[in-house]
């Protein structure tokens, strides 16, 4: 039980750091790129995904090869991904954009809405999408019976 916990604690601490190293970058794109958008009407949401779509490539590498050990295959991770990825740019974009419309300035915006993105992200990612013990495709276990 005690191997479980801290093996439990240790993938919940990589998956910050690789949250945290993929946020720095993702909001450091995105200060970039909202500074060069400047006053333009769809310049923070075009920022905003610009600026997503490159830290998320980085950060399922990170997610696949470092915090889950590369379980599972490619083609089914991906997917899943790119559809808890789209769903958070949704949510992320919705949030930044009410955020910002209250007043807020668009750098503390972007701080509020990442970190209550971060437990949905978590909770996906280690429950559906790179979740220990999936299900054996067909072939692999053909493969593995040979």
């Amino acid at each position: 039980m005690i191997k479980a916990l801290m093996s439990r604690c240790g993938t919940i601490c990589k998956f910050a750091s690789s949250s945290l190293l993929s946020f720095v970058l993702d909001y450091c794109l995105f200060l970039l790129f909202s500074a060069a958008t400047g006053n333009w009407a769809g310049g923070l949401l075009l920022s905003n995904i610009a600026a997503r779509l490159i830290s998320a490539c980085f950060n399922y590498t990170l997610n696949k090869y470092i915090v889950f050990h590369g379980g599972g295959q490619a083609s089914r991770d991906l997917p899943q991904y790119m559809l808890l990825a789209t769903g958070i740019l949704i949510g992320n974009s919705i949030l930044l954009h009410a955020l910002t419309t209250l007043g807020l300035a668009a750098p503390a915006a972007k701080l509020i809405t990442e970190m209550a993105l971060f437990a949905i992200s978590f909770s996906v990612q280690t429950l559906v999408i790179f979740r220990a013990g999936k299900p054996k495709t067909e072939e692999a276990v053909a493969h593995a019976h040979a």
